[in-house]
């Protein structure tokens, strides 16, 4: 594993300088060769997104509308590889000024009340709304939740990218008492992506697309606990890669009645509804790649697609 793990290691760094140096054309070319191999060699996703795409619209999207966006899925994929090996050397400057930032006072009002959550999806590049907030808002420290790999240079080149923009890492295994000690001190931002299938007995069922899922209720539960606001950030990537468009949107305050389950319940449906939003805007920003519809409709992973591409 030490071998392995030494030659990832040289490897990304290698490719990573090399891609930074590329003009946003040829990088673009990168990612669509990438992105090709992928769907060459890569059938269980393939499969995954195109019944998901099937099972979500109710088999209304046509067969170019559901190939258009398996495409891009492919890319999206491929590009978040690339550039995070890329941001490894490029200049911090060049590559933030690639965002173009909307409703940014959102964050700002948040920033002014103290603590608060940053939800975000994997849509886009989900990856960039962290870089964006730590390396702008040095006010806050933007603690992000996560799941390490099985391999230590994966995570150490992943750790090394966050500290290059000024975000934290936390492990998500034994999170809780650190997120305890983040938010019992000002100015502390937490960093979620909450769009996965999340088990049974972790979750709490909210309606997505029209069906039964389950979903985080962490998010929920600090923001009733610590009576903090949750906001939603999320970022869309043009057709070649070269900008971005980073959206800032108040969620909900914490909602605190006398019943926690249905206040947790209430906020967590929130964030599903206005992550289907965003997904029915742009769907090919969405990583359709994940078996959202798994708990309850487990089924629909074990078929063939209707159509072949």
């Amino acid at each position: 594993m030490k071998i392995v793990d030494y030659l990832i290691y040289i490897l990304a760094n290698i490719i990573g300088f090399g891609l930074s140096i590329l003009g946003d054309k040829l990088f673009y070319f990168k990612v669509k060769v990438l992105a090709f191999i992928f769907k060459i060699f890569d059938r269980r996703r393939k499969y995954d997104c195109l019944n998901n795409l099937e099972f979500a619209y109710n088999d209304t999207l046509d067969y170019r509308s559901k190939k258009e966006i398996l495409n891009r899925c492919y890319e999206n994929f491929a590009f978040v590889l690339l550039n995070s090996l890329r941001l490894l050397f490029m200049k911090k400057e060049k590559y933030l000024q690639k965002f173009k930032v909307h409703n940014i006072e959102v964050l700002e009002e948040a920033i002014s009340r103290g603590n608060f959550i940053i939800l975000t999806a994997h849509y886009g590049d989900w990856e960039g709304t962290a870089r964006f907030v730590a390396s702008n808002f040095k006010d806050i420290t933007l603690s992000v939740v996560g799941r390490l790999t099985e391999f230590k240079s994966i995570n150490s080149l992943m750790e090394k990218s966050r500290q290059n923009f000024g975000s934290k890492f936390l492990d998500k295994k034994g999170v809780s008492k650190h997120l305890v000690k983040l938010l019992s001190k000002p100015n502390n931002a937490i960093g979620l992506v909450i769009d996965q299938h999340i088990s049974i007995n972790e979750g709490v069922w909210v309606n997505f697309f029209g069906k039964d899922v389950t979903h985080s209720p962490i998010a929920s539960i600090l923001s009733r606990k610590y009576d903090i606001p949750i906001l939603f950030v999320h970022t869309t990537l043009s057709i070649d890669y070269s900008h971005y468009d980073i959206y800032f949107n108040f969620l909900t305050n914490a909602i605190k009645t006398e019943n926690a389950k249905d206040d947790i319940n209430k906020m967590t449906q929130i964030q599903a509804s206005f992550t289907e939003k965003i997904i029915r805007q742009k769907p090919d920003e969405w990583f359709w790649f994940h078996k959202r519809f798994k708990a309850k409709y487990d089924d629909i992973y074990k078929r063939k697609p209707k159509e072949n591409m």
